[in-house]
């Protein structure tokens, strides 16, 4: 990547081969993306011939975080696609309207917003833009249903479409989609759950806004930040640097690489003394690379070079990383500390509370 423009590669047969926005697109069929105001944008990609064409569309731009229209060349090469684009928007970057913001208001204007998309542009176009990774604001995501409780919407899990909301059960036996359901025509209700963290994919708590209009359910929710993340964090490491104490590099290893070793929204990442990267669960294609080669691939932070700084005082290492499964940039903060050669880290997401 270099700022606004990246490669995003389609195969002969028209599967994604490389997306460094949205990883989840790898091997999806790019005649299917949409936009969110319904332009069959794939299909005109999909077009793309050895002279090449111009497709502009809406999009999300990696800078500023926001829909922006895009302007992409796109040509074929041995069958493949080859594209990249630039945004034509003058929207400048700054922080994301979430990012100070208290998440319970946070979370019931993004439904509002939704309701008053419905309301204007109507059914089709809600659901439209809703099913989109343009919809998705940090954390916040719509997951809606129809009068009859059947999701029509849910961007994060679109294998939900279809299916009750009530047959919901979370892994603690709790019946989450049932307590949703409970949602009045303009009365709101919310509801505490467990659902994977959108980095880990672990299932931590989280809390859920559902309310009806017109039947319908919409709603959101956001992941409630732990009451001391840096302590939680600073504590995840440091019961790994203990098992390698106790019991050697190779059990160490062993552990944190399986998900066995996450705790909600913590994961470790661990260097060897030759700078090579012996665990990174949440990317796990970085093992035995040279952790100083490591970027950040929506937004070419050089994460890397900054955690191999490490000393045995530790630093906090402040950066952004996409959800693993559309994306979205999210906010995370590294303790990086150096032991016996090793380097040892842990991360955690959303506002940074201090150093």
């Amino acid at each position: 990547m270099d700022g606004q423009f990246y490669l995003f590669l389609i195969g002969a047969d028209d599967l994604y081969l490389a997306h460094p926005i949205f990883p989840h697109l790898i091997g999806t069929d790019i005649k299917d993306v949409v936009g969110s105001d319904g332009q069959e944008l794939g299909k005109e990609i999909a077009q793309a011939t050895e002279e090449g064409h111009w497709v502009e569309y809406l999009w999300p731009n990696p800078v500023t975080q926001r829909e922006e229209h895009k302007a992409a060349w796109v040509v074929r090469h041995d069958g493949r696609i080859f594209a990249s684009g630039y945004y034509t928007s003058d929207i400048e970057a700054g922080p994301p309207p979430w990012q100070g913001a208290d998440p319970r208001e946070y979370t019931v204007a993004y439904v509002q917003r939704a309701i008053d998309r419905y309301e204007r542009d109507g059914l089709e176009a809600m659901r439209a833009y809703y099913n989109s990774v343009a919809s998705i604001e940090g954390e916040w995501y719509l997951f809606a249903t129809g009068a009859d409780d059947i999701y029509h919407v849910h961007p994060l899990i679109p294998s939900l479409i279809g299916t009750d909301l009530k047959d919901v059960v979370g892994s603690d036996g709790y019946e989450l989609g049932k307590a949703l359901a409970k949602a009045e025509e303009g009365v709101g209700v919310w509801v505490e759950y467990l659902w994977p963290h959108p980095v880990t994919l672990a299932e931590v708590p989280k809390v859920g806004y559902a309310i009806r209009r017109d039947g319908m359910i919409f709603a959101s929710g956001y992941y409630p930040a732990p009451e001391s993340p840096e302590a939680g964090t600073k504590a995840y490491v440091q019961a790994a640097i203990d098992k390698y104490k106790q019991e050697g590099l190779e059990a160490t290893v062993a552990y944190y690489s399986s998900r066995e070793s996450i705790e909600g929204q913590w994961s470790l990442f661990l260097i060897d003394r030759e700078d090579l990267v012996a665990v990174f669960l949440v990317a796990p294609g970085a093992v035995g690379l040279n952790i100083e080669a490591i970027k950040v691939p929506s937004t070419g932070f050089e994460l890397g070079k900054e955690i191999v700084r490490a000393t045995e005082a530790g630093h906090w290492i402040h950066y952004q990383r996409p959800h693993v499964r559309t994306g979205v940039i999210l906010d995370a903060h590294a303790w990086v500390i150096r032991y016996d050669g090793l380097i040892f880290g842990s991360s955690y997401f959303g506002e940074p509370a201090g150093d």
